[in-house]
């Protein structure tokens, strides 16, 4: 893969984990750091290829972790279930002793996202999903994570986002899910900036992910248009993370939300096919694709 002079085998004595890395975004960014050599500790709840409907699988990731140059790892973990993220980080303190990059990436959504349905006509459940694992997880994981990353004094969590924190996307529970985030991310780099361990979230761009070629007809017309036309593949936003991870002065970018292609610019990485995508839009103005459909 092109793309990665920037990185290019800078994290080699890098403990990372990535959660929920089994497909999209989060084997993206599994492989972004194993390009830049890191050792890559993955969750995800589908070890196999026959364990999902959808593509991918942590058996996949590992496999393609070690192809780009890193070392991978696959941990079996639910993130709805917080004694199995205990287990995971105890395991990463038995192994390693410490840990260098978190990336809260793990999100719990239906089959089938509600796309501009109003509020009062989805289930109170899909709040719950998302909140649960896609926010309560990510506070989970970074309690865990801090303890190993203290002695060092040192580290970087990440938590992946999107536009969908300042501006109308999909649904209501999702723009809150992800404004959470975000401000979690802001947060907590307060509380760790004594301990010169920064926290920042990223927004990937449109994401040519698995699951949307899987169903194409279920992404809105507009929205299928604007992934063509703008999109970038899961290892661009994993070469953010790789970038941000090997500069020694991260900590000036800790609690800011930061964009994948923004990083690209600075850093001096691709995405795949050697171009940089369009970054997404920091305006609040909600995008035309998604207007609520009211049905009284």
């Amino acid at each position: 893969m092109s793309g990665n002079r920037m990185t290019k085998r800078r994290l080699g004595n890098c403990i990372a984990l990535v959660t929920g890395g089994s497909r999209g975004v989060g084997k993206g960014v599994a492989i972004g750091l194993a390009e830049a050599g890191a050792t890559v500790i993955v969750t995800a709840r589908t070890r196999n290829s026959g364990g999902s409907e959808w593509p991918g699988s942590l058996d996949e990731t590992i496999a393609a972790i070690n192809e780009a140059g890193g070392r991978g790892i696959g941990v079996l973990c639910d993130h709805a279930d917080d004694s199995s993220v205990e287990e995971v980080f105890s395991l990463v303190r038995r192994d390693h002793g410490r840990l260098d990059v978190l990336v809260n990436n793990v999100f719990a959504a239906p089959n089938v996202m509600p796309v501009n349905v109003p509020f009062w006509q989805v289930p109170a459940s899909l709040w719950d999903t998302m909140h649960r694992v896609g926010l309560r997880s990510h506070f989970v994981a970074s309690r865990f994570a801090v303890p190993l990353m203290l002695p060092q004094r040192r580290g970087l969590i990440v938590n992946t986002s999107s536009g969908g924190g300042i501006r109308y996307t999909f649904n209501v529970p999702f723009g809150v899910q992800k404004s959470g985030v975000d401000r979690m991310s802001r947060d907590m780099a307060h509380e760790l900036k004594p301990f010169g361990i920064a926290a920042v979230s990223i927004w990937p761009g449109y994401i040519k992910s698995e699951k949307l070629a899987a169903q194409p007809d279920r992404v809105p017309p507009a929205l299928a248009k604007l992934i063509a036309e703008r999109g970038e593949t899961p290892v661009f936003a994993g070469r953010a993370v790789a970038a941000l991870a090997a500069d020694p002065g991260v900590m000036a970018k800790s609690g800011q939300i930061l964009l994948a292609s923004e990083l690209a610019a600075e850093y001096g990485f691709t995405d795949v096919d050697g171009k940089v995508p369009p970054p997404p839009s920091r305006d609040p103005a909600p995008l035309s694709v998604f207007t609520p459909n009211v049905k009284t």
